[in-house]
């Protein structure tokens, strides 16, 4: 694949559709209260068409609807898990066995009574002013992980093995040529990270400013850090825009390690161990 030549695949085409469509609504309907990029995700519901492609491929691979939770923080049951840091934290999808709420009998901290994790999932989009807000959603993301880690080894989870899968799911819209254009960095009083440089090692030692990777390239750094650290399990980072929105093919993976499929494949083989059938 030529670089930032972006491939296209069907797995959250139907999601993609479902993320533009409030967009445009809410662009119509109220573009001058606080700016149609912002209206348009004022909604609530933009990620919506993720959840539901997502609770499709749990559910042919064998899991039990009722150990599917999905709900927002307002919902009769949140899809909310303890925290470390805080009191608890609202995630957009969970796998959880025998769930408090299922009212399952026995011993709570007993087999097979036990509430067991076995994934969570965290979405993240953004459609205007990538460069402003680009760090704040890493940044979200990073204490969202710390959190979930933190919590997990303080055994809020009761049971520390085997591992739940985290998977993190972010779709942003990027214009195919910003995809490959360098960023300015400014890095005046340390030598660069050499992954920043660009390709331009003259640039880790310099003390003004030099051009470094694309913002799609600083999200793929991200994210391959984030795995390779084990904060997260899978990601997965695809983009659209207005000219593809309504095409068939209406997003493109430009990293296929972080294509949807990736994702979902990675999922599923977590969650075959405990859906066997």
């Amino acid at each position: 694949m030529p670089e930032h030549e972006g491939y296209h695949e069907s797995t959250f085409v139907k999601a993609v559709t479902h993320w533009w469509d409030p967009k445009k609504k809410n662009s119509k309907d109220i573009a001058t209260s606080q700016g149609a990029g912002r209206d348009g995700n004022l909604a609530g519901n933009t990620m919506d068409g993720f959840r539901e492609v997502i609770i499709e491929h749990l559910l042919a691979a064998g899991v039990a609807r009722e150990d599917i939770h999905s709900g927002g923080q307002l919902t009769a049951v949140p899809a909310n898990l303890p925290s470390y840091f805080r009191a608890s934290k609202n995630w957009d999808v969970l796998v959880c066995k025998n769930s408090l709420f299922k009212s399952a009998g026995g011993s709570l901290f007993g087999e097979p009574a036990a509430p067991k994790l076995i994934a969570a999932i965290e979405f993240k989009s953004q459609q205007d002013s990538i460069g402003n807000n680009q760090n704040n959603r890493m940044e979200e993301s990073i204490g969202n992980a710390t959190d979930f880690w933190a919590s997990y080894e303080n055994k809020n989870f009761i049971h520390l093995t085997p591992r739940p899968w985290l998977g993190y799911l972010f779709v942003g819209k990027y214009e195919d040529e910003q995809v490959g254009k360098p960023v300015e960095i400014k890095q005046p009083h340390f030598p660069s990270d050499p992954v920043f440089a660009g390709g331009n090692p003259e640039a880790i030692q310099s003390v003004t400013k030099f051009q470094g990777p694309s913002y799609a390239e600083r999200y793929r750094i991200f994210l391959e850090r984030m795995i390779a650290k084990k904060y997260y399990d899978g990601a997965c980072f695809i983009t659209s825009n207005e000219r593809i929105a309504a095409d068939p093919e209406n997003y493109r993976c430009f990293y296929p390690a972080l294509s949807g499929a990736a994702f979902i494949d990675g999922l599923l083989r977590h969650i075959k161990a405990y859906y066997p059938d």
